[in-house]
């Protein structure tokens, strides 16, 4: 979760600062540069397809037979 966290930090920071280079050097609104950050920091937070963090892995638990059958002749 930290790895997250820094990572959404980090594309908040570059694309505002990419968004007020850009409005800069075009002459448009200096607000794009919090609006292109705060949209890059909220799609690597959330990534809603899992395309950047994948799902979490469930790890499944086997148990052995002769385990088993203790537990059903018990």
């Amino acid at each position: 979760m930290k790895k997250r966290v820094a990572a959404s930090l980090l594309w908040f920071y570059s694309m505002w600062y990419a968004g007020a280079m850009i409005a800069a050097l075009f002459g448009l609104s200096p607000a794009l540069g919090p609006i292109l950050g705060t949209a890059a920091g909220a799609i690597v937070g959330v990534d809603p397809r899992h395309v950047i963090w994948g799902p979490k892995s469930t790890a499944t638990r086997t148990v052995a037979p002769a385990v088993r059958s203790a537990i059903t002749a018990a």
